[in-house]
């Protein structure tokens, strides 16, 4: 009786696993014929390419090959949230405006790999990789210069490239811009200790004092408070069920990425490895002593009540920084970490409106 009940168990949950595979596999198929532009000077290609020696993968979108190109670079590190998968999502419009280049970076998403090394994990590569695509697509669409929009660590690539590189880009726009890192993961340790007193919670005080201040030796005790932050509404400010849902539908349901390639992306099999690899030069970001003037014009998008990259060091940094052509700070006002997503229409409305505009 009992290995029949098994046996039976074992049926149904295959039965179920079918279902569900079968119908993430339909809908990636729905999904395709429904983004698909129907403009007779389009573009929709996911490539795979070289960079830094690395074979990585690339998708661009845009209703008119002749656009502006935009540069999108996911944050993380090794994480492409609201990056290659989710673009047929949020980037409908932007299409309209922008050639939209979205990378999957060195050990993230499709260009994760068992075989990467360590020790080729660095910003240093990851810049001069952004800067490798970036002469791709300048010769590809024959453009002198290229937008570029980096959030979270991405924004770290972005600015390094923008300052490093400033005839090859048009404008900068950092969104969740990183900083310094040693007073960012400070602010993050106060910001889930005073929530966790204001709320009450003694099991939670306890667990955060004994995990204590930073600097922290390994990425694993920041995970942790990072966690805490997500927790108290510092990197999504509102319906965060429904955000997280719509991660992991980006996920498992992109035409771009394989079950299993989602199903990876999602557990941050690529964000463990890059972190892992890289946390000692993430520890020393410091980029107060690094940047100083830039010579293009720069954007920062900050949610208010982002607490994975407060925006007091963002503006601290912005009040600072010499701009020879233009500078703008803009708070979002109902956002935390992912003004893209929780203001998407603001996000975009600035980006047409506001950021090609001005560069036109």
């Amino acid at each position: 009786m009992i290995i029949k009940l098994i046996i039976w168990t074992i049926s149904i949950l295959s039965g179920v696993l079918l279902i569900i595979f079968f119908g993430l596999q339909i809908y990636k198929i729905y999904l395709r014929n429904k983004t698909k532009i129907k403009t007779c000077n389009n573009i929709s290609s996911l490539e795979e390419v070289e960079l830094g020696g690395l074979k990585q993968w690339i998708f661009i979108r845009s209703m008119d090959k002749n656009n502006p190109v935009l540069i999108f670079l996911h944050g993380g590190p090794g994480a492409p949230l609201a990056g290659l998968p989710s673009s047929r999502r949020l980037d409908s419009e932007l299409i309209e405006h922008f050639t939209v280049v979205h990378w999957d970076q060195q050990g993230a998403g499709k260009s994760y790999d068992n075989n990467i090394s360590i020790n080729s994990m660095s910003y240093n590569k990851l810049v001069e990789n952004c800067n490798e695509l970036i002469d791709l697509i300048r010769k590809r669409f024959n453009k002198q210069k290229v937008f570029l929009v980096g959030h979270s660590s991405g924004s770290i690539i972005g600015i390094k490239v923008a300052h490093k590189y400033p005839e090859k880009i048009q404008s900068y726009v950092g969104v969740g811009q990183i900083i310094n890192e040693y007073e960012r993961q400070i602010k993050l340790y106060d910001f889930v200790l005073k929530e966790a007193e204001k709320s009450k919670n003694l099991k939670i005080q306890k667990a955060i004092k004994e995990i204590g201040p930073p600097p922290y030796d390994t990425p694993e005790k920041f995970e942790q408070i990072n966690g805490y932050v997500f927790q108290y509404g510092g990197v999504i400010h509102r319906n965060r069920v429904k955000q997280i849902g719509s991660f992991m539908l980006d996920f498992l349901t992109s035409p771009e990425y394989s079950l299993l390639e989602g199903f990876k992306t999602f557990m941050n099999k690529g964000f463990k490895f890059s972190i892992g690899a890289m946390w000692q030069e993430i520890c020393n970001i410091n980029l107060e002593k690094e940047i100083q003037s830039i010579i293009v014009p720069v954007y920062f998008f900050e949610g208010k009540y982002d607490m994975a990259t407060p925006s007091d060091i963002v503006e601290s940094f912005y009040n600072r920084l010499e701009d020879k052509k233009n500078k703008q700070i803009i708070i979002f006002e109902n956002s935390a970490h992912v003004p893209m997503l929780e203001e998407k229409e603001k996000y975009k409305d600035l980006l047409i409106n506001m950021v090609l505009k001005k560069a036109n």
